[in-house]
């Protein structure tokens, strides 16, 4: 299922990575795209910024686990913040 949240997830990966979005989907890891750790804490706080919420300090830890992963972590922030989709950004 694609949502708002996924898409703009990966948007995110995507842009901090440098890759281009069509490569990055909730199958790949922050090793296939080449994201080292500090990248990875980077992206994480952009989409902690982004969605408004705090994610758990092991959430792309070691880039091996799946974006879906970190997209999960992102809805379980949510709705623990009681926010339905995050507060509204503009791209």
């Amino acid at each position: 299922m694609n949502d708002d949240v996924e898409s703009r997830v990966l948007d995110i990966v995507a842009r901090q990575s440098g890759k281009d979005r069509a490569a990055v989907t909730t199958e790949t890891t922050l090793k296939d795209l080449g994201v080292d750790s500090l990248e990875a804490i980077e992206m994480v706080f952009e989409i902690e910024e982004a969605f408004g919420v705090q994610l758990a300090d092991d959430q792309a830890r070691d880039g091996t686990e799946t974006l879906q992963g970190l997209v999960d972590a992102v809805h379980i922030a949510l709705a623990h913040a009681g926010h339905a989709a995050g507060p509204a950004r503009a791209a």
